[in-house]
């Protein structure tokens, strides 16, 4: 997957990680292959702090895999691992040549990226955040806007944002290669660049910073892509009796850290602040949760309406998913809920 596997890299809040299993050897291990470290793949990290494995019998091995969707992918259908936490995109074109994939449950259900711009942007266009979405996006026409490479995601998600604004996506904006999010955040503070697009937290700390503002948040002002299976688990098929149990028991523990990053999300983020990003100010774990939980909020539960957003959403940025896709003839096929149902 090209757009949103970009994406969800764009996401990222650190290079790589790795978890080894700590309790028991009595307790069953699971290993599940994450494509990037990013935040947006809440339901795992809030698992991994509140350790919601154990009381099902669980032991967890997760790795980042080197290489992304396609590598993770790679290591599910070599068996390296049980289950693949990838973008969405990467599973339906692998699925399209054929590859024994299925979606299992959504990780996060929304577009998580954010327009950022500088608080000189704002002066110098007028524009505020709190402005009607069509002249927010309007006032980008001559922007200069950072990105962590040319004609990667998060360029293609500025420009789709430009022509949402009725601009020419082409010429009506200027994009500048910078490098990954802390030079993006080092650029727009140093007045290098306009704006940027990235997910939680760095829109907070720009604004922390002063030197910027969150602007456009796409899955709160695009009511799409609020529902739209953006990370997804994803296992092979078909699944035998044994393979069944340790989905329907990953399942769980992952929907028990769902419900609480939804109803205590500060708790929940300071205990995942507390494991794994202790040189990070709290405040921004906190933030990018909040912002985030209600793209957790449907415990993994997939449906037809978010599928078809996603390939909506797909062939407007001009992403090639191999086939023409029906969301609904998918079911119980490219993805599933017959796992969640079990592990309600």
């Amino acid at each position: 997957m090209r757009v949103v596997h970009k994406l969800v890299a764009a996401a990222a809040v650190g290079a790589s990680l790795f978890l080894a299993p700590t309790l028991a050897s009595a307790q069953q291990a699971v290993r599940i292959g994450q494509a990037t470290s990013a935040l947006s793949f809440m339901p795992i990290w809030g698992a991994r702090a509140l350790d919601t494995f154990a009381p099902n019998g669980l032991t967890l091995t997760l790795a980042v895999v080197p290489g992304g969707d396609p590598n993770a992918l790679a290591a599910l259908d070599s068996g390296d691992i049980d289950f693949a936490a990838v973008g969405s995109e990467a599973v339906l074109r692998a699925a399209a040549k054929g590859q024994p994939f299925q979606i299992i449950s959504s990780l996060m259900s929304k577009v998580t990226l954010e327009l950022v711009v500088s608080k000189e942007f704002m002066e110098k266009t007028g524009v505020k955040p709190s402005d009607p979405l069509p002249k927010r996006l309007a006032a980008l026409k001559g922007a200069l806007v950072g990105v962590s490479s040319i004609g990667g995601a998060q360029d293609t998600a500025a420009r789709w944002l430009a022509a949402k604004g009725g601009l020419n996506p082409k010429d009506d904006i200027k994009v500048a290669q910078v490098g990954n999010p802390p030079a993006l955040l080092a650029a727009l503070e140093n007045k290098r660049i306009d704006a940027f697009v990235l997910s939680p937290p760095q829109g907070f700390l720009a604004e922390q910073s002063g030197a910027g503002v969150v602007l456009v948040k796409m899955g709160d002002d695009f009511p799409a892509l609020a529902n739209l299976p953006f990370l997804v688990l994803v296992a092979k098929k078909p699944a035998d009796e044994k393979a069944t149990d340790l989905t329907v028991r990953t399942l769980k523990a992952l929907r028990a850290a769902s419900a609480e990053l939804v109803a205590k999300p500060e708790p929940t983020a300071l205990a995942i602040h507390a494991k794994f990003f202790a040189k990070s100010s709290p405040e921004s774990i906190v933030s990018a949760v909040k912002a985030m939980a209600s793209g957790v909020a449907d415990g993994g539960k997939l449906n037809a309406e978010g599928f078809q957003n996603l390939i909506a959403f797909a062939k407007e940025v001009g992403t090639d998913l191999g086939k023409d896709y029906d969301a609904k003839s998918m079911e119980n096929d490219v993805w599933t809920n017959a796992f969640i149902d079990k592990a309600k």
